[in-house]
This record gives structure tokens, sequence and C-alpha cells, in this order.
């Protein structure tokens, strides 16, 4: 808990010195700190006991100096500092799809618009045009990004809420009443945005458990409580609810909470025609109690139903294909063979070639691609064609003494405004892999930025389109682009497209993903990892690809690197 906490204070202080106008330069040094310190398999607290933190990759003897300062107090005064600088509300501006520091920046010095409904009043007055560089589209983007923020109220991403109530799993699961605790509602269903947070609970002591609950540390305050249930606010935003239930009707308690109102209500439907009436909490099935049946696969399978995942529970058809006897195989996380888009210390990540050789080898990963930034890319120390020759010669040399891994030499180059890319095709030739990405430019209309990322897959050498809508997450709302034309030229050139499995991105979406695979155009999840922690995020993507029902047949690096080097090369 200490690294999290320490990297979270130094992700702050990277954000509010670039709202405060500071070096970026300076800000991404503390955000490789924070990196270098969440990937610790340690705490950071005994590394700087012994005096080693400096060996730390990115932490010099400033840095180090803040550490101690934080260890000591749980705090940093420059980070106070900073908080003092830059107002809340400039800070909850960025939020605002389109709005990155620097603009939220101009928007407080050159204005003095302090928060989000100043930001709404300067817009509906035109004032935002009187600012060099903006007009009046500039002024529409903005209110249509402050009106998407408002309509997405509370809900929070998938990979922020699941450690959270993982926490709170584990405080349940310790307790001598507890028989078992499930996630259950959308997240268990692995939405993407969640509205609440749901679990069940397996006890005889319900009362004892409820009374529990309000006295835990995460705990805000109860927002209700009602029978065996209760809804409450955690400090940390979400509001949960738990469901206590008896250990012989767990499992019923468990489906009916897990799935669609859609799914539930169809799986009843068929029950009924089969003569099982569902007459209370439990129900009976043709007299006999349910209680018989042990869990959720022995309930379908009464219906004569095959088990249906969670994640695909949502009334779209999963029942009358399970019927059929065509619902498909769905991928797990031990089908995944590599992962191929990390970076390294070369760019803006924090392990060395071979520790990320190393972290993807104990995952039982066959290959790892180190995909860094390309030269344009400057404030996340992109490659030079230089850099990016001279790696390319370590991973070489670093692969002469590798056993039962590889190292791909690839790159994330940089879909420049005219669809044109950032390296010259003679440097693309010599990578093992290529993603081409977005990453400046946003503001396009639909037109121009369809048409840059067609163009970058008519090059024979790009393999993959990362992050292909670019869009994070309750941050950034996806950029304007025709996706229906996106896949359609996939298709065509045989490029593959991202599924990142970054928790800020989750990019593609199921939506896209399955229209994809519709069309025939194979699909790769990637974890964008900067760190070591963030490989650990593929089930973040996983969760994307099972609910678009995807196969280990529409999914590259479920393969082996024969056939994935084999795909790839019909391309070019």
């Amino acid at each position: 808990m200490n690294n999290l906490a320490l990297a979270r204070a130094f992700f702050e202080i990277a954000d509010l010195m670039e709202l405060n106008g500071e070096n970026p330069f300076r800000a991404n040094a503390y955000r490789r700190a924070a990196r270098a310190i969440e990937m610790l398999p340690e705490d950071v607290g005994e590394v700087f006991e012994r005096g080693e933190i400096q060996t730390v990759p990115g932490i010099g003897a400033a840095l180090a100096e803040k550490i101690g300062e934080w260890l000591d107090t749980r705090e940093v005064k420059y980070l106070n500092e900073l908080r003092q600088k830059v107002p809340p509300g400039v800070v909850e501006m960025t939020k605002i799809a389109g709005v990155g520091p620097k603009m939220a920046r101009r928007f407080y010095a050159e204005l003095g618009i302090a928060s989000i409904d100043e930001l709404e009043r300067a817009c509906r007055k035109r004032q935002i045009r009187t600012l060099r560089g903006m007009g009046a589209r500039t002024e529409w983007n903005i209110i249509r990004g402050i009106q998407a923020l408002r309509e997405r109220g509370h809900q929070i991403p998938l990979g922020v809420a699941l450690p959270v109530v993982r926490e709170m799993q584990a405080h349940l699961e310790v307790l001598p009443q507890v028989e078992q605790v499930d996630l259950a509602g959308d997240l268990r269903r692995r939405r993407e945005l969640l509205d609440k947070l749901d679990l069940v609970v397996s006890s005889i002591h319900p009362e004892e458990i409820l009374n529990i609950l309000p006295g835990l540390a995460e705990v805000d305050e109860i927002l209700a409580r009602d029978g065996n249930s209760i809804r409450l606010r955690l400090k940390s935003g979400p509001e949960l609810e738990i469901l206590v239930a008896a250990p012989e009707s767990y499992w019923w308690i468990l489906w009916k909470a897990t799935g669609s109102p859609e799914h539930v209500a169809e799986v009843l439907a068929l029950a009924r025609e089969q003569g099982l009436a569902v007459v209370d909490e439990m129900g009976s099935e043709l007299g006999a109690p349910l209680t018989a049946i042990s869990g959720e696969g022995e309930f379908y399978q009464l219906l004569g139903l095959p088990f249906i995942p969670p994640e695909i529970r949502e009334g779209k058809g999963e029942i009358d294909a399970a019927r059929l006897g065509l619902l498909p195989q769905l991928l797990d996380l031990s089908d995944i063979r590599g992962d191929l888009h990390c970076h390294s210390r070369w760019s803006d990540g924090v392990m060395s070639l071979e520790e990320l050789a190393q972290v993807a080898k104990a995952k039982g990963y066959q290959y790892v691609a180190v995909c860094d930034h390309s030269q344009s890319l400057t404030v996340a120390n992109g490659l030079s064609v230089e850099r990016l020759r001279a790696q390319q010669e370590e991973i070489r040399k670093l692969n002469e003494r590798l056993d039962s891994i590889q190292l791909l030499s690839g790159i994330e180059v940089d879909i420049l405004a005219d669809g044109s890319l950032d390296l010259p095709d003679s440097v693309l030739a010599e990578r093992d892999l290529v993603i081409a990405s977005i990453h400046s430019g946003f503001r396009q209309d639909v037109e121009q930025l369809t048409r840059r990322v067609m163009r970058a897959m008519q090059n024979p050498h790009v393999d993959i389109i990362g992050h292909p809508t670019g869009r994070l997450l309750g941050r950034r709302d996806p950029y304007a682009i025709d996706m229906e034309q996106v896949i359609e030229m996939a298709a065509k050139t045989g490029t593959a497209l991202e599924i990142n499995a970054s928790p800020d991105r989750l990019d593609l979406n199921d939506v896209n993903a399955e229209a994809a695979k519709e069309a025939g155009v194979k699909l790769v999840i990637n974890t964008d990892a900067h760190s070591q922690a963030e490989l650990d995020n593929m089930h973040l993507g996983l969760s994307v690809a099972r609910r678009a029902w995807l196969t280990k047949d529409d999914v590259v690096n479920t393969w082996s690197l024969r056939e994935l080097r084999d795909y790839f090369s019909r391309k070019s």
C-alpha cells in the first residue's frame, strides 16, 4: 500500500506541474518514478531504509529526498504547494474530453476560469473564442464534453473499480461469519463503466455482517438498508451494494444479481416453459426445491443449456445461441501467449529490456514486443532512427541469451496529421512489429481522422492500429472517427486492431471488437505497459474480448510466434 500511495502522490505532482505550466520533461520524470515505485517487488520504505532507493530506475537524489519526506510525514511539501497554486476546479476541467492541461491552464491564466461551471458559462457567452487559436468550434466541443461528463455522473471505470471492490472482498472473506464472497452485477459482467459495485456474501449470520460493514475503514456512509442488503458509499467515492444470502440460496442470489434484467427475464421465461415455477427467491423445480442445485452451471444444465459465462449474460442472443449449441469458446487468460505493446526505459517506460523479458517469461509468455514511442513524441522520449537501431541491436544480443521467451523489436509509430508515419518505410521494414497510433490532432473532423488511420493501414509495414478510438474512460470521449470505414479497411489490408487493456482505455470497446470480428478482422489484446504492474492489466483487455464473444481464432496474440510472423508477413 505504501508503494501505491506514494505512486499516486507522484502522479498527482506530474499532473499539477503540467497545469502549472512547468517543464513537461520534469513532469514526466515524476511519472516515470511513480511507475518505478508501483512495480517495486517490495515495500518502498524498506528499499529506502537500505539506502538503495537511487538504484531504482528514474529516481535520483531530488526524488529520493521527496520519497524520504513522504515516508516520514505521509506528505510531500512540493505537492501541497502545487495544490495551492492550482485550484481543484482547474484539475477537474481536464476530465472534459479535449481539454488537456495546457488548455485548462490557459483558461485559468487568461480568463480566470477556475471550475467546470465557469467554463461552461464562458463558452455560452462566447468568451473562449477570444483566446488565440480558439474559435466557435472549440466552444461547442467543450460544451458537448461537459454534457458527456455530467451524463456519466459517478460512473467509474472497471479498472478503477476492481481494486476497490477486491479490497472490500478481502475484508469480508476473513470474517468468521462469512463462507463465500463473489462479485455480481455489472462488475461481474465486466462492463467498462459502472454505476455501482455489487457483492454477494454467503453467511448464516446476515444481521452480524450488515452490522459490521458500516464500521469498516473504507465505508463513508450508509445510503440504504433493506432486509439482507445494504448500500454504502465508500471513502474512495463508489457506491457499493452488498447482498447477504444463506448458503443454500447463495448460487441463486448470485445468479439473479449477475445477469442483466433482460438475461434474467429470458432465462426465467424458459424455466416456466419447462414447468419450473419460480415462486419465491428460491423457487421450485417441478415441486423439488432448487436447493438441490449446487450452482449456476447445474441451473443452466437443468434448462438444457450449457453454462453461459457472466460476461455475455446481456440478453443479446446468448440464450438462443446456447440452445443451438453456438456459444463460442471464449478466451481465457491462459490462452494469451504474448504481449505485443510494451514500453521500456528507452522511451517512457521504467523497465530495462531484460527486465521486460523476464517479467513476460514469468507470465508464461512466449514473446513480448518492445514498442517504444517514435521520434515525434518528444515528451515520451521518443526514439530517433539511430536510437531505435541501437535498441534493436541490444534486443538481438539479449535474445541470444534468453530461453523460452523472445523479445520482438517493434515500434509504436505516430500517425501524423496527414496520415503519414513518423518514420520512413526503410526503418519500419526493419521492425518485427509496427503499431501505428494517433497521439495528437484529436480535434480534426471525422473525415480527417478516419482518413489518417486508413492511410496508415495501407502502409505495408503497419501490423496493428493502437488504441483505435483514442478514448480515455471517464475523461476523454473517443475522437471523431468512422469505425465502420476503419474496420472495412482493416479487413481489406489485413491490419489487426488493438484492444488496449490499459484501465484508462479499454479501446477498442466490446461493440467495436465484435463488429471487427464479424468483418473478419483480427484483433490483439495488449497492455501498453510502461511498468511491471501494468503488465498485469491483460485481464481487463480479456474482459472486453469475452464480452465481444472473441475466440482464439480472432486474437493474434493467442497464436504461436511462427503463426504470428506468418500472418503479419502476408501484408508486406
